[in-house]
């Protein structure tokens, strides 16, 4: 902890602007890099929270359930669910699945047929719930709260973390530019107190 807040304090010292006479033109232009990337950085904290808000609406969408939206209807199987052939096995003690052919009325009483996984080897005439979308078609069950919060907050975190990560590459190479800019001028320096010296000599 004590590292960290002498870390810190060091950044805030560096970049705090002041009228240090052994600050270089470069310095300065340095801490007003870091200035404009953290203003950025705060002006991005709104289009996460956009994007984090459509995530929201897009979730709450997938939680709606109801006739016409997505409902739970019986379905009932019209063949034997293989016992071995295209199983999907697992190593924790769960029934391994299979696929097989279901049928199901859907909304507008029309009979529809999709394949389902069911435990393997189940018998033809089986009934089982299934989800349904507004035209009868085989979906997803719908999402709890809890995944659209978490989809919600994830989505904000992440476009903030990729607005944090464009800005740190891009004050990392302007500050790559000052640094070639101060190598440059040093050298210079070196080679004209050189030229003072010889000339001394």
């Amino acid at each position: 902890m004590r590292l960290s807040n002498r870390w810190v304090a060091l950044r805030i010292r560096r970049y705090w602007p002041g009228r240090n006479p052994l600050r270089r033109r470069s310095d300065r232009l340095e801490a007003a890099g870091v200035a404009v990337a953290l203003i950025l950085l705060l002006f991005s904290v709104w289009p996460a929270l956009a994007m984090g808000q459509l995530a929201y609406e897009n979730g709450l969408q997938a939680e709606r359930a109801g006739p016409g939206i997505r409902q739970q209807v019986t379905a009932t199987l019209v063949r034997d669910a293989p016992d071995t052939v295209g199983v999907v096995g697992n190593d924790n003690g769960v029934a391994p699945e299979s696929r097989a052919a279901a049928g199901w009325v859907a909304p507008s009483g029309e009979q529809r047929t999709g394949q389902v996984n069911v435990p393997a080897g189940t018998k033809a005439g089986a009934s089982l719930k299934v989800w349904i979308d507004g035209r009868g078609k085989l979906t997803r069950p719908p999402t709890t709260h809890t995944d659209t919060l978490a989809g919600a907050v994830t989505t904000t975190l992440l476009v903030i973390a990729g607005a944090a990560a464009t800005l740190m590459l891009g004050f990392r190479s302007f500050r790559w530019l000052l640094d070639r800019g101060r190598y440059a001028a040093w050298d210079a320096s070196w080679a004209e107190a050189c030229e003072r010296w010889r000339r001394l000599s």
